[in-house]
């Protein structure tokens, strides 16, 4: 993930040519020893310096290494190991990459969003053929008994491209409404990507919550000064981050918002 957040260009492809040819330091480019490679560890052992000159490592090294290994260990035991753990695990790495190439390009790659999309379909052609986790009184949803509240539909497949007809048209309503101020396309074909990904009411809930994060950490950055009105702020990172607080704590946070208002379930 590393290597395909740091070679890419924007306008270039998200996996292509450019991952490979051996690792190598930025600063002095000494290529990369088998032993300067190894996760976590490497960084650690050589005090996050360049073995070459001396160059100090970016934290984005580890930090991307051990959110890698936080999501093959929690997808498979929050799903059971095997080909749907396999698929969530692969979409985090996508939105992971996507989201930090948000934050430095202020692009997200197509190529990313249509992965997303695949995956999704994949997901939703698995789900349909009879799968079910523990709290999933609607096969796929992470909402529990919840989900059924909000949802207009049992059938899967309808649900899931209900809820990228509805995210894709409410993120175009919105760009062509500010005229792209407010946001740009790639941030609509995520939010329909997303749609595919997780269904109805589930990527409901997980833009919802990408909004009110986002409005927080705007208004905390312009009270700050760190942004001013008028500056983006890339929005695929909190996309990313709703779709993981609906994934890891979707049942719970329904739990908490209808304690709020006295009604269980």
């Amino acid at each position: 993930m590393n290597v395909v957040i740091l070679r890419y260009e924007p306008g270039g492809r998200f996996l292509g040519r450019q991952l490979l040819g051996r690792s190598h330091c930025p600063k002095c480019g000494k290529t990369l020893k088998w032993y300067e490679l190894i996760p976590i560890a490497s960084f650690a052992l050589q005090l996050g310096r360049c073995r070459g000159c001396g160059t100090p490592i970016s934290s984005q090294y580890p930090i991307i290494e051990i959110l890698g290994g936080f999501i093959v260990l929690t997808t498979s035991m929050i799903i059971a190991p095997g080909w749907l753990a396999a698929m969530w695990a692969a979409a985090f790495f996508i939105l992971l990459a996507a989201s930090v190439i948000d934050l430095k390009h202020y692009v997200i790659p197509d190529a990313a969003t249509i992965m997303i999309a695949l995956i999704g379909v994949g997901m939703t052609a698995v789900e349909h053929l009879g799968f079910t986790k523990e709290l999933a009184v609607i096969p796929g949803s992470f909402l529990g008994g919840y989900a059924y509240i909000f949802s207009f539909t049992e059938n899967i497949i309808i649900g899931h491209i209900a809820a990228a007809l509805v995210l894709g048209g409410v993120f175009s309503a919105i760009i062509l409404g500010t005229r792209g101020k407010a946001m740009g396309w790639g941030d609509a074909k995520l939010a329909a990507a997303i749609g595919l990904l997780l269904g109805w009411p589930d990527s409901i809930l997980a833009i919802m919550l990408a909004f009110i994060i986002g409005a927080i950490i705007g208004i905390s950055m312009m009270i700050s000064k760190k942004k001013k009105m008028k500056d983006a702020l890339p929005f695929g990172p909190f996309i990313a981050i709703g779709v993981a607080l609906v994934f890891y704590f979707g049942y719970q946070i329904m739990v908490a918002y209808f304690k709020l208002l006295n009604i269980g379930i």
